[in-house]
């Protein structure tokens, strides 16, 4: 089999990504030509992307809790001169655990392959936490480190609760209090919880039409599996706040290391691994044992849990789906994605390119093959151009295109 132009442009994935780009290996879909022949696809398995963005690329890792306003915090308790010099010392020594412990939990979370905490990373947190709990138990920092310690673990609760009546400001409490109201099943919290963070530019609007653009590449009735920050709360904020998809079931793979998660989709239907550790592996066999859920996986999941799986992975949009062999309407899927479902924000003219541009790119070059295989030359320079946008070559012409 040929190996196409379609390897060079993977190639050039690591220098122009930005944001969360496709981070896996892909199988080349079938296409059907004219003459209603079938060319097998070329088989990515071998192929690797060398993306070195940072995993969790997204702007709440950014001002993740007090780590990232600790001098903003000293500064506010010099100008008001009312605390004496004993709470001072108490204040700053909280801060400053505290700050350890977030920079703990944002290394934890940037392993490219397994959402668990490493066992150090963990025992160093539970340590950071009792240091809290030592010199101020009833701060909402020791409240927000214990719930976040637990890993989405519903029995600590109560802690988080606190910890958004003491500082609902924070974006950290926020973040984990959508968690916590959507495993509770309170969605109309989760609902105005987003609603608040995309008013914040928490959800900025670039992610919010992205990941509506990912909820319609999936099929009717489908699962679509999700990683970090952007994807998954993205994806969360159309269905809740827009009423988008609601057929499509949202599965977080960060959430999974709750329990109480892991159960409620056991009540779904869903078949989990034994594992409790959420790594490369639990992805594979999570996929293997629910193949029949109709499987999307975003394509802002890093690539080492995609290459286990990757003979089975096919572009479809934003997605890649979990499948033995593409469907046979998957060519007529993606030129309908393409030209007519999918917004692409950012990919059209007057619209500064956004980060997430290189994600369209598996799909376009499938419709790049596949209109070089039906001579159709028409529809071949308008999916030329858009990849030369993407690629920063030039302006699009035409909008849409």
């Amino acid at each position: 089999m040929k190996q196409t132009i379609f390897f060079s442009l993977l190639l050039l994935f690591p220098f122009i990504s930005y944001g969360q780009p496709p981070n896996g290996l892909l199988n080349r879909p079938q296409s059907t030509n004219q003459m209603g022949g079938t060319e097998n696809g070329v088989n990515m398995s071998k192929e690797k992307l060398n993306i070195n963005t940072p995993i969790e690329s997204n702007s709440l890792l950014k001002q993740d809790s007090s780590y990232f306003n600790v001098n903003q915090k000293f500064e506010e308790r010099e100008l008001s001169g009312q605390e004496d010099t004993k709470d001072l010392r108490e204040t700053d020594k909280t801060v400053q655990i505290f700050s350890a412990f977030s920079l703990v939990r944002q290394n934890a979370k940037l392993n490219k392959f397994q959402r668990t905490p490493l066992p150090a990373e963990q025992a160093e947190m539970d340590a950071k936490v009792k240091q809290l709990e030592v010199i101020s138990p009833n701060s909402w920092e020791y409240q927000l480190a214990y719930y976040s310690a637990g890993n989405y673990n519903l029995d600590r609760s109560p802690a988080l609760e606190k910890a958004y009546q003491m500082n609902p400001e924070n974006l950290e409490v926020q973040k984990q209090y959508v968690s916590l109201k959507l495993m509770n099943g309170d969605t109309i919290s989760v609902q105005n919880a987003l609603s608040l963070m995309s008013v914040n530019d928490v959800i900025t609007l670039e992610v919010e039409t992205y990941t509506s653009d990912v909820l319609t590449s999936c099929a009717m009735n489908s699962t679509l599996i999700t990683h970090g920050f952007e994807d998954t709360y993205g994806a969360l904020l159309n269905q809740f706040s827009y009423q988008q998809r609601l057929d499509v079931n949202v599965v977080s793979l960060d959430f999974l290391q709750s329990p109480q998660y892991r159960k409620a989709l056991e009540g779904k239907g869903y078949v989990l691994p034994k594992s409790t550790k959420i790594d490369v592996g639990y992805l594979s066999q999570f996929c293997y044992l629910n193949a029949d859920k109709g499987l999307f996986l975003s394509v802002t999941i890093p690539r080492n849990y995609l290459e286990p799986i990757s003979k089975k992975l096919f572009p479809v949009g934003l997605t890649f789906q979990y499948v033995e062999s593409p469907a046979e309407d998957l060519p007529i899927r993606q030129e309908n994605l393409w030209f007519y479902e999918l917004n692409k924000y950012g990919l059209n003219e007057g619209e500064q390119r956004s980060k997430f541009a290189m994600n369209y790119m598996p799909m376009l070059m499938y419709l790049e093959q596949k209109y070089i295989q039906e001579g159709n030359e028409v529809l071949l320079l308008q999916i030329r151009e858009s990849m030369d946008f993407i690629l920063g070559k030039k302006v699009i012409k035409k909008a849409g295109n």
